[in-house]
Formats: structure tokens, C-alpha cells, sequence
């Protein structure tokens, strides 16, 4: 018995010890894993298991005002196998014959070849292979890289508003390098888990949403952009020009319709142009405008006199000395004119007789008024501001080459928004050109109408309306007289000032149009650079270009006669109501933030984002450059509903 139990109990403090020193082999490998290789074995796991990704946003959209695709990134796709490593050959042959509608053995013979990276198609777009991405995780071996090109689907139409993207995805003037910030999706890191087939989940699209760029939707509308475009290209060759450029305006909204200059450029090939195509012409390119001008001494003299367009001026009989060795000629030589009469036909003499009733600083401050010598605010940065000297540098004969014209630069968008003026009752707008900014969601900004003052009254404005149009039914006008269509103009034929001096051979042709008079809808600008001698005189060139524009604006515009709106526009009236034009767009609304954030030195992007943050809302004066001063103070309480203005500087 005891020699039993001496055996046993042997053979139990044994097994004892041996439990013992496995348990604690295993407790001290389980210490190491949990505690001194922890984050070894963890990165292990994760390697085996997850994989980080950077995942870029895609750039945003373009559109025009009724959602036609301007501007848009493709995604090109090259698939590529590994032919070291175990593949799917059936599979893969089978799909890819099928798809593309090739042999069997034109595959076959690419798949034979051993390299680590084989190409078996590239530049594929997606509509071309969506089939193929759809079941890629599912075929052994098969591999794709995917790239992004911008695609302008209409060429050349609105090219310089528009501008291109470069070879490194970086926009390049117009809109594409003035938002580009906007316009760029972000970049980001994120986890992809490893599923039971070996293969990575995808990203959910909706986050994929949330990093891609905003969308822009432009005031432009492309059809009428086509129209003023080809109408353009048509009078450059016909006139042998150097250049034209041209701007449709709504009179009521300040929304550019449709911008072009020409020669232009195809963004889809920006490479093959020379910098001067890329040129904006209508808000870059300022000169003396010649007689469009003159609306400035007739709005003056109807300011101190409603009733002078009656007064009568004797017209020297085409030649009037100024000074004595200045000489004013007019096209064609009068007798003696009423004032309504001298501009109608556009006598020279005339308004610079009319012009000895006034100041100079009567003349000097309507220019101002208007907007001439100061930049309009429009997005871009090679906006001109034209020439408007100081009052104390006018010459004793300032006053009346101003008045027609001459010592005087201007652009045609400020040329445009004057005319506007005069079509909505006497107010300077601001233009726009960016309808709304988005996502795929929602609006995060929207045009307002924003009247900077009223300039004229609107007795003022209906008295130079019926004069415009007795420009185009009698005067210097009448090649566009459309019967049964109320069109008001003025043409403008200036003399370039080349090397100190007017050139006797080289114009500038313009022509400035409202219509239709009796309910504005349209206001065109166009000029013509450098047309050859003897369709130099805007009636021969401009006039008949735009009689070609507001023709096929007619029969592509069905409502031209059935817009019943009415707005009504007194002096002391807002052209439209200021409502906020921001809406904020909420990703992860903190209710423990209360105070007004500091937007100082931001750019509009990121103030958008900070501000969405929050539900606050912004009312910028400008889209471009960076926030240099805001209207709630950064740590006040926020109120809801408040809106924050801030004032953007390039």
C-alpha cells in the first residue's frame, strides 16, 4: 500500500509540476503578447488584416444655368496583371474578349509574357468597363490603376471664362484656377478591411461624396454662348480683324448670359495656343470707346434739364475748331441739330457744344458713378480697371473728348453694366457670373441680385431708352432695324492711340444694344479690334454683328414676349430684396460650440467649412482672396440665424 502510494504520489507532484510550468510558459506568453509585444503583434494583425488607403476626392463640376455640363473629370482605366503571381486566365480572357470584342487569343498571347506589371488595356472609360470593376474582387490576379483628366465637352465655347486644368491637376486661369481651392476634392487616409474571399471592403460612396470638390453652376448659358461665339469667329475673318470680343448681359440681375473673345482656345488641347487666345478681352482689354460714350453728357444734361433734348445746336457744317490746333470733324456735316438729333446721329460738334453747359466735375463724377476706372468684382484677376484720371490732370479740353469718347478707357463689362443701368431704371449692378456653388446635396451659395447704387433716375433711364431706339429706327443705327422687335443701341467707331498718337487706319468698332426697349431683357456689348478700312465704321461691322446675335437670340428664345414679370424701379426703391444668399451645409453640427469663430486670413473655403461646422452663415462681398474682415466679433455668443459678413481681399 505504501509503496503503491509513494509511486503515485510521485508520478501527481510530477503532473503538477508540469500543469505548473506550462501554465506558466503560457501565462508568460500571453504577458508578452498582451503586454511587452503588444503593439508588435497588433501591427501584424492590422497588416494582415486592414490596409490604408489615400483616397482623393474628384474635382468638381462646371455647369451652365440650366445644368449643361461645361466642365467635368473622366476617369481613364489601365488594367494590369502580374503574371509571376497566380491568376484567373479563364476568367480573365473570357471577360475581357467579351467586353471589348477581341479574339480569345489576342489575350491569351498577352497573358504568355512573365513581368510583374502587364498591361492588358488601358485608357478604358468607365461606361467601357463598369462591368469589369463591378466583379474585379472576384477574378484572381487582376489589377487596375485609375486616372483623372478634365474633359471640356463643348471646346472652345466659353473657353476663357472657363479657363483648363494642367497637366498636374492644378487649374489654370478663368474659373477653374480661381476656384481651384473650391473646386478640389480633399485627400484623405482610410482603413479597408480584409473580407473572407481575401479581398478589401470598398468604401461606402457617400464618404467618397463628402471629400469630392463642389460643383459650380455659371450664369452662362451655352446655347446663347454659341450664338455670340460663332458670330465672333464669322466677323474676325469677314473683317479681317485682330481680335473681337463681346458680353450678354440680364439687365435686372447683373448675371452674365454669355462672354467670349476671340481668337479663342480648344482647354481640352490648351497646349497648342499661344498665351494670347487665353486672353478674357471683355473685362481685361480697356479703350477709348468713342461715341458709346456719349450717354454720359446727355444723362448730365437731362440731370439739370428734363426738357433739353430740345435745345438746339449749331453743328459748324462738319468741321469745329476746339482750340487752334484742335479740330473736331463729324461723319457727316450738320447745320444746326437739336440735342436729341446730335446724339441719334452721333455729331461730335454737337455734344461738344452741349458739354459747355457743364462742369467738369459733373462729367467726372457720372463717369464714377458708373463704375469707369474701378474694377467691377468679378472672380478674376486679370480684371482691368480701365483709365479715368484724377480731376486735377484734366486738360482745359478733357471735358469734351471724355464726352465723346476719347481720354477715356474703358472695358466692355463696365461698358455692359452702364448700359444695364440704363435698361433697369438707373441702377449699377454688380455682375455675377457664379449662378450657386454645391455639392451633391445642397446649395452652399447662391447669387443674390446686389445693387451697388442707383445712378440715374428713372425718368432719366426711359428717356435715354427712347432715344437708343431712335438711334437704331433713323440714326447711325439703322442696318439693325428689325421690324415688329423695339431695339435701342449706339455705335462707337474710335480712332486706336498708338505710339502718341491717333492712327488714321486702325478703329475700334463697337456697338452697345438694349433689347427688347419696352421690357429689357438683353444688354449686348460688342467691338471689333482693327477692322479692315471701310468696315471700320461700327454701322458696317459691329451693327451688323449684332443684328446677326439678337436674331438667332429671338428665334432660340421663345419667351422673349412672354415674360409678364414687372419690375418696378424708383429712386429710392431696392432693385431686390437682400435675403442671405448662404445656406449652411451641416457635416457634424457641434451643439458645444457657442462662440463666433476668428475667419481672419481665411480663405472663403475654409471659412465655408468652419462656418458649416456651426450652422452659421456667411455673407461674403467677394469669392476670391482671403477674409480680411468680418462683422461679428470671434468669441461672441452665436445667435441663431445670425448672418456674419466678411470682406475678402486678393
Amino acid at each position: 500500500m505504501r509503496k503503491f502510494f509513494q509511486l503515485y504520489s510521485n508520478r501527481i507532484d510530477n503532473l503538477t509540476i508540469s500543469i505548473f510550468a506550462i501554465s506558466l510558459i503560457i501565462l508568460s506568453s500571453f504577458f508578452k503578447i498582451q503586454i511587452l509585444e503588444r503593439e508588435i503583434i497588433k501591427q501584424k494583425v492590422v497588416n494582415k488584416g486592414f490596409k490604408e488607403i489615400t483616397m482623393h476626392g474628384d474635382r468638381g463640376r462646371i455647369l451652365d444655368s440650366k445644368n449643361n455640363q461645361l466642365s467635368a473629370s473622366i476617369n481613364k482605366y489601365d488594367f494590369w496583371i502580374n503574371t509571376n503571381k497566380p491568376f484567373d486566365s479563364d476568367k480573365i480572357i473570357k471577360m475581357f474578349s467579351s467586353t471589348f470584342n477581341k479574339p480569345d487569343s489576342h489575350y491569351n498571347n498577352i497573358l504568355k509574357k512573365k513581368s510583374n506589371y502587364i498591361k492588358i488595356e488601358k485608357n478604358i472609360l468607365y461606361l467601357e468597363c463598369k462591368n469589369i470593376l463591378k466583379n474585379i474582387d472576384d477574378i484572381e490576379g487582376l489589377n487596375f490603376d485609375k486616372r483623372s483628366k478634365r474633359y471640356y465637352p463643348y471646346n472652345n465655347l466659353a473657353c476663357q471664362t472657363l479657363g483648363y486644368v494642367d497637366m498636374d491637376g492644378v487649374g489654370q486661369s478663368g474659373i477653374e484656377g480661381n476656384f481651384n481651392t473650391i473646386l478640389t476634392g480633399d485627400t484623405t487616409k482610410t482603413i479597408l478591411k480584409k473580407g473572407a474571399k481575401g479581398k478589401y471592403y470598398k468604401q461606402i460612396d457617400d464618404y467618397q461624396n463628402q471629400i469630392n470638390g463642389k460643383n459650380i453652376s455659371l450664369t452662362i448659358d451655352i446655347n446663347i454662348q454659341k450664338i455670340l461665339q460663332e458670330e465672333l469667329s464669322k466677323i474676325v475673318t469677314n473683317t479681317q480683324s485682330k481680335s473681337a470680343n463681346g458680353i450678354i448681359m440680364n439687365p435686372f440681375t447683373g448675371d452674365i448670359i454669355a462672354m467670349a473673345s476671340v481668337p479663342d482656345y480648344d482647354p481640352n488641347k490648351y497646349y497648342n495656343y499661344n498665351i494670347e487666345h487665353y486672353k478674357n478681352r471683355v473685362i481685361s482689354d480697356s479703350y477709348e470707346p468713342g461715341s458709346t460714350l456719349k450717354i454720359i453728357p446727355i444723362l448730365a444734361l437731362l440731370e439739370k434739364d428734363t426738357n433739353c433734348l430740345t435745345n438746339k445746336y449749331y453743328c459748324e457744317n462738319g468741321i469745329y475748331s476746339l482750340t487752334s490746333k484742335n479740330k473736331l470733324r463729324d461723319h457727316e456735316p450738320h447745320d444746326t441739330l437739336s440735342l436729341k438729333d446730335i446724339f441719334i446721329h452721333s455729331s461730335n460738334i454737337g455734344i461738344s457744344k452741349t458739354v459747355d453747359d457743364l462742369d467738369n466735375i459733373e462729367i467726372y463724377k457720372l463717369c464714377k458713378n458708373f463704375g469707369f476706372g474701378a474694377k467691377t468684382g468679378l472672380p478674376f484677376k486679370n480684371e482691368s480697371t480701365g483709365k479715368l484720371r484724377d480731376l486735377k490732370n484734366w486738360s482745359r479740353t478733357s471735358k469734351t473728348y471724355i464726352s465723346i469718347g476719347q481720354e477715356i478707357g474703358v472695358t466692355n463689362i463696365q461698358l455692359a453694366l452702364a448700359y444695364c443701368a440704363i435698361a433697369n431704371g438707373g441702377f449699377l449692378l454688380r455682375p455675377n457670373i457664379i449662378k450657386k456653388i454645391s455639392n451633391d446635396s445642397e446649395n452652399i451659395y447662391e447669387r443674390k441680385v446686389n445693387p451697388v447704387r442707383q445712378v440715374i433716375s428713372l425718368n432719366q433711364s426711359n428717356d435715354l431708352l427712347k432715344l437708343l431706339n431712335e438711334v437704331v429706327d433713323s440714326g447711325t443705327a439703322k442696318n439693325l432695324n428689325l421690324k415688329g422687335y423695339k431695339i435701342g443701341g449706339k455705335t462707337g467707331t474710335a480712332q486706336k492711340f498708338i505710339h502718341g498718337e491717333y492712327s488714321h487706319n486702325e478703329f475700334i468698332s463697337s456697338f452697345a444694344s438694349i433689347f427688347p426697349t419696352s421690357n429689357p431683357k438683353y444688354v449686348i456689348i460688342v467691338s471689333i479690334d482693327s477692322p479692315f478700312y471701310g468696315k471700320h465704321w461700327a454701322n458696317e461691322s459691329a451693327v451688323p454683328l449684332s443684328k446677326n446675335i439678337i436674331n438667332r437670340i429671338i428665334i432660340s428664345d421663345n419667351l422673349l414676349y412672354q415674360n409678364n414679370q414687372k419690375l418696378i424701379l424708383a429712386r429710392n426703391e431696392q432693385l431686390i430684396s437682400k435675403n442671405s444668399v448662404f445656406k449652411p451645409h451641416i457635416y457634424s453640427k457641434n451643439s458645444s460650440i457657442k462662440e463666433i469663430p476668428n475667419l481672419k486670413g481665411k480663405s472663403l473655403k475654409e471659412a465655408l467649412e468652419i462656418s458649416n461646422s456651426i450652422g452659421l452663415k456667411l455673407d461674403p462681398n467677394s469669392l476670391s482672396g482671403k477674409i480680411v474682415w468680418q462683422s461679428l466679433k470671434p468669441g461672441s455668443e452665436i445667435i441663431e440665424q445670425e448672418i456674419c459678413k466678411v470682406r475678402l481681399s486678393i
